[in-house]
Parts: structure tokens; C-alpha cells; sequence
């Protein structure tokens, strides 16, 4: 067994990016599909798009992390060469990721997003706009499917370099322009629903939460381009296991991982803003309640035989009597005006 003691060693980083964005797209999925539960909304075909997204998702943090274990992943490649049988695994492995990729992480979480946007924004030219770039999407993954499965002839070529007769096209040209169409996609996106959030009937603060909801999917796309940058340097295919590890192997797995949490975001915020506006409002109604608890009970209002509720003299601020109510009337304006996850369609000002 080689003494890897005094071997410069960094695979606990990548470990440690697998679990923590495996446990988030978990976390984000289930909020999404528990978000139209409680909102007793049928389940479209964007949430079920966002399923096998997830499975591949996850299939390619296993195989990350069986990488590091396993693979060499985390040593310089001099050191991984020492024992060949790892050299295999590596190259299996890149081989199983180069499939799940795009084509089955990236692509679906992709298809969901803009069938989202079909479903709630009923301008014809937007969703005109939203079938030609899922056409791109669908396509370029369908392209990278395919050059993923036969990069090499024989395909087990790509791991055994003693078959003879063997060839592979240009692998470094591959993995330096397959992001590009999937950038411009990315840009498309993040994009496309901004001018008509910015029509919706509803306040300043909220057109601009929405806006942020929409732009966190920009971290993929900043991904993204961090990833292409990698391979434009020496490193990225030299010392491939160590050199541009911590920003190719990161990289390549949390943006899928970024793209399928922007792709539940806008459907569980009715959720968050739901749960946000209860502990805000709870919050306050407690420190009114112990404000006023030390005052004087002649600052109430009589209306008819009863008081108002604590604090309704108070500079017009009314203290609700129960948090709930008021949470629930929060959560219920957000479902009625701008709630993505009730399915409220956005019309012309």
C-alpha cells in the first residue's frame, strides 16, 4: 500500500461540496414539492422535470465522492499514475459524469425553469421565446449525450489506451467549448421573466425579491464560466486530479447543483415568505405586547362595548391579537398577487 502521509492532499474539499450541495437540493426539492401540497396545487410538468435533474444530480455527488476514495481525486496525477488500476476508475468515472451531465442534470433542470415560465406567463412572444430556447437546451444536450458516449473508438478506449487502433476526437477542445451554448442559455433564463415580473401589480419590494429569486440562478452561470476558463488553462488537462481541482471538479458539480435550486426557488416562495412573515410578525406583535404591557390601559380605544386590539393607538400601528391571522393574510396576498406557486397568471398593465 503507497505511504500517502507526506503526499499533498486536498479530496476532503470536494467530498464536503458533494454532501453540502446533495443535502441543499434535497432540502429545496421536497420544500418545492410541499409548497404546492399546502397550496393543494396539482404538480406540472416542470415539477416533474425537476426529478430526474435531482437523481443525476445526486449520482454524480456519489461518484465524486467515490472519485476522491477511489479514484485519486484530491492527489497530484504523478502520484495517482504510481498505481494504474486508479487511473481506470478516474477514467470511468469521468467517462459516467460526462453523461450525466449535461444531458441529465443540467438540461432537465433547465427544461423545468422554462416550462415554469410557460406555465405562469401567458405573453405569446415570451413563450415563443421560452420554446426556441428549450429547442437549444434539448439539442445541445442531446449533442453532448452523444459526443460523451463516443468521444472514443472503441469506447472502452477512453479508460484503455493499449487497445490498439484506438482514437478519440480533441477531448481538450471538447471540454473547452461545450460551455458556451450553455452559457448563452444560462444568460437567456436568468433574463427572459425580468421586464414582466416588473409589470406585476404589486409593491416595489416584492417585484425586487422576485428579481433577486430569478437572479441567484446567475451563480450557475458565473459557474459556468469559471468552469470554461479552467480548461483554457495548462493545468486542466495535465494534472486534471489535482492541479484545477478546486475550481474544475467544485465547479462542475455545483452548478448543476445552483441551476436545480434556482429551478424550485420562485416555486417555494410562498413558502418562505409565508414562514418569513410569521416570524416578522411575531416578533413585533411580542415586543408590542411587552411594550405596551407596562403602559396605560386608557391609550386603548373603545369600539362599541369592546377594546381594540393592543397598540391600535399607537402612531396607527395595529398589533394583531393573533400572529396566525396575520400571517396567513401575508401568505394569502402573496398567493393572490405574485404567488409563482399558485399558478396566478401575469396580465398586461
Amino acid at each position: 500500500m503507497e505511504d500517502t502521509g507526506a503526499v499533498a492532499y486536498c479530496g476532503q474539499q470536494l467530498i464536503f461540496v458533494s454532501i453540502a450541495i446533495a443535502v441543499a437540493q434535497i432540502i429545496v426539492v421536497g420544500a418545492r414539492f410541499y409548497t404546492r401540497y399546502t397550496q393543494k396545487v396539482a404538480c406540472g410538468s416542470d415539477g416533474y422535470f425537476i426529478i430526474p435533474a435531482l437523481i443525476a444530480s445526486l449520482g454524480q455527488s456519489a461518484l465524486y465522492v467515490f472519485l476522491v476514495k477511489r479514484g485519486g481525486v484530491g492527489y497530484h496525477l504523478e502520484y495517482v499514475e504510481r498505481t494504474p488500476h486508479k487511473l481506470v476508475i478516474l477514467e470511468k468515472a469521468l467517462y459516467a459524469n460526462g453523461i450525466l451531465d449535461f444531458p441529465f442534470t443540467v438540461t432537465p433542470a433547465k427544461i423545468s425553469i422554462l416550462l415554469f415560465y410557460i406555465r405562469i406567463f401567458s405573453f405569446r412572444n415570451f413563450r415563443a421565446l421560452a420554446y426556441v430556447v428549450a429547442g437549444i437546451v434539448i439539442s445541445h444536450g442531446i449533442g453532448v449525450f452523444f459526443a460523451a458516449i463516443f468521444q472514443c473508438s472503441p469506447i472502452a478506449y477512453t479508460w484503455n489506451k493499449t487497445i490498439v487502433g484506438g482514437s478519440c476526437f480533441d477531448q481538450e477542445a471538447f471540454y473547452r467549448y461545450v460551455s458556451p451554448p450553455n452559457i448563452v442559455t444560462d444568460a437567456l433564463i436568468l433574463v427572459m421573466p425580468l421586464p414582466y415580473v416588473w409589470k406585476l401589480h404589486t409593491q416595489v419590494g416584492q417585484k425586487v425579491a422576485l428579481t433577486g429569486v430569478f437572479l441567484l440562478g446567475s451563480l450557475g452561470t458565473v459557474a459556468s464560466i469559471l468552469r470554461m476558463t479552467t480548461f483554457f488553462q495548462d493545468s486542466a488537462m495535465t494534472d486534471p486530479t489535482c492541479m484545477d481541482f478546486r475550481q474544475t471538479w467544485n465547479l462542475d458539480y455545483s452548478r448543476g447543483g445552483i441551476i436545480i435550486i434556482a429551478a424550485c426557488l420562485p416555486s417555494i416562495w410562498p413558502l418562505v415568505s409565508k414562514l418569513v412573515s410569521r416570524s416578522l410578525i411575531t416578533n413585533s406583535s411580542t415586543n408590542q405586547l411587552q411594550r405596551l404591557s407596562h403602559g396605560n390601559t386608557s391609550r386603548h380605544k373603545r369600539i362599541g362595548s369592546r377594546y381594540s386590539r393592543l397598540g391600535a393607538s399607537i402612531e396607527g400601528y395595529k398589533c394583531p391579537l393573533d400572529p396566525s391571522e396575520s400571517a396567513e393574510a401575508a401568505s394569502n396576498q402573496y398567493i393572490d398577487t405574485i404567488s409563482l406557486v399558485g399558478v396566478s397568471r401575469v396580465h398586461q398593465a
